[in-house]
């Protein structure tokens, strides 16, 4: 008795603790535009991405059962549950009760084994994934919380038992909260099932982990995982329960100033012209919203509900997340009408800067800046360590013929620091043991001649180029030389690695080279 006195006193006093900026109904009305979904009252655009996605994962006229094999994605096949519950046509619910049970015969259920409550993941792969943990936990706590009714009573058991199972897995994991994608789901499903099933200590874990985050995002007013067009998406269905089925008073205004502050970030880096997010990228999966989903995209598409302007591409891409769509019908969408502005028009042009407190390897403060103007723009990472293919440390974006967008992009190799200011990209040294360096391009110069010395023609742009370094190559990339690469030639059939050669003893204070944009 003792012992849940204290962890209700513990709560309570938690719960105490709210931000300091709570919003009230007027400031929903008066700053948000706010949109909850049916499936029945969807328009033609945002049903299109959301039966595109039922039909890629359950062909018509196929029995679900055989849709349930060693290749597909447990992620994917959860989605396509919470789909059918949206939908709730003739036989749906019974078929997401065959997928869920399925799913259920995917998890790891051996309390002595690390990954309990884990589920096996990947297409192909027999292994677990310890993310799917926490995105089938959280699909699950939505498809529990919003259906249950329509369940028998063996069923509803079948999933608390499944839920309560994955939340001890996660908390066994305990992620990183600055793993913020991945800390935002779970936080929230510790709370939650701690909450409904009478586990306080999960709960407290729960809020504890969510006021950590909300704590590191004030100081900067940015997450750790900075600028990303995909784990961006994640963050705001992550922040999309908090707001709607969180037990925790906490959670939900956290939830709220969280969300209106992300998508008010967001929206200054995006350029409606070329519907695209600028750059740079701490963690991306290609460099056109236009020819892969990013999940922010999917987000932004619901809401502007404009084929003419959305970014989310038909079937296209190297990397494919529509599943989220079924996510941001289920959950809604509250956007600052400012943010929605920004998604529907290009407003002005503007220099940003910020900084962000990363815990890539590098400096722990990482610094952001970027330029944007209507037809094209640039930004630029400074700090960052980390060699990782999905991590972008300089961009720069143009609208090309065609309707295409030209980009160029330094990998993050780990090699330089990059900063933009409103004419110019300057790239330093920052691994004085690098003898190379490269620069992606991609446009419509077809040649490796349109890549001068001191002058790189691309289509509809011009960058003048300043440096001292001998150029090594400028080079058509082929299928073999991109396969470790997002971006592949499938996509970008021009594009270009320009490669420089690094002098001995370089000054770290002198930029490497200096590109300069004309459009």
């Amino acid at each position: 008795m003792k012992k849940a006195t204290f962890f209700t006193v513990l709560i309570l006093a938690l719960q105490l603790a709210l931000p300091s900026r709570i919003y009230s109904q007027a400031d929903v009305a008066d700053e948000f535009f706010t949109k909850q979904f049916e499936y029945n009252t969807l328009s033609d655009f945002q049903r299109k991405i959301f039966d595109d996605f039922v039909l890629e994962e359950l062909p018509q006229g196929i029995p679900v059962a055989t849709t349930l094999n060693e290749k597909s994605g447990t992620r994917n096949k959860m989605r396509l549950a919470e789909a059918l519950c949206f939908r709730n046509q003739k036989g749906d619910f019974e078929n997401a009760m065959v997928i869920m049970r399925w799913v259920f015969s995917m998890q790891n259920t051996d309390l002595a084994n690390e990954r309990y409550g884990g589920f096996k993941g990947a297409v192909n792969d027999k292994t677990y994934d310890d993310n799917m943990r926490e995105f089938i936990g959280t699909d699950l706590i939505t498809i529990y919380e919003k259906f249950k009714n329509k369940f028998s009573a063996v069923f509803k058991k079948e999933i608390e038992t499944c839920l309560i199972l994955t939340a001890k897995g996660d908390i066994k994991r305990n992620v990183n909260p600055d793993y913020n994608n991945i800390a935002i789901m779970s936080s929230f499903m510790q709370d939650y099932v701690g909450a409904k099933f009478n586990m306080p200590d999960m709960q407290v874990a729960g809020l504890q982990k969510a006021r950590k985050i909300y704590a590191n995002f004030q100081k900067y007013n940015t997450l750790c995982e900075y600028n990303s067009p995909t784990y961006y998406g994640v963050d705001f269905t992550g922040l999309a329960m908090w707001r709607e089925l969180s037990v925790s008073p906490q959670f939900k205004e956290m939830g709220k100033v969280l969300e209106k502050e992300l998508w008010l970030d967001l929206s200054q880096f995006y350029n409606a012209h070329l519907q695209n997010i600028c750059g740079p990228y701490l963690r991306s999966y290609g460099m056109d919203m236009k020819k892969y989903t990013a999940i922010a995209g999917v987000w932004i598409a619901a809401a502007v509900d404009d084929p003419r302007i959305a970014t989310v591409p038909a079937k296209e891409g190297p990397h494919n997340e529509s599943n989220f769509i079924v996510c941001v019908f289920d959950l809604g969408i509250s956007m600052p009408k400012k943010a929605l502005e920004q998604f529907k028009h290009f407003t002005a042009p503007r220099f940003l800067s910020r900084t962000t407190s990363n815990y890539y390897e590098g400096d722990r403060l990482k610094k952001v800046t970027a330029y944007i103007q209507s037809k094209w723009m640039m930004g630029g990472l400074w700090g960052n360590r980390k060699v990782s293919h999905i991590l972008r440390t300089a961009t720069m974006h143009w609208r090309s013929s065609g309707n295409d967008i030209g980009w160029l992009m330094v990998p993050g190799e780990g090699k330089t620091n990059v900063v933009v200011d409103e004419k110019q990209m300057k790239i330093y040294l920052a691994d004085t043991s690098a003898k190379t360096f490269e620069i992606m391009v991609y446009a419509n110069a077809k040649l490796p001649k349109n890549f001068k010395e001191d002058r790189w023609d691309l289509d509809t742009m011009q960058i003048n180029v300043t440096t001292t370094m001998h150029r090594i190559n400028a080079e058509v990339m082929d299928k073999e030389s991109v396969q470790d690469n997002v971006e592949t030639t499938v996509y970008y059939p021009y594009m270009f690695k320009i490669t420089y050669q690094i002098p001995p003893n370089w000054d770290v204070k002198q930029p490497l080279i200096i590109l300069t944009p004309q459009y």
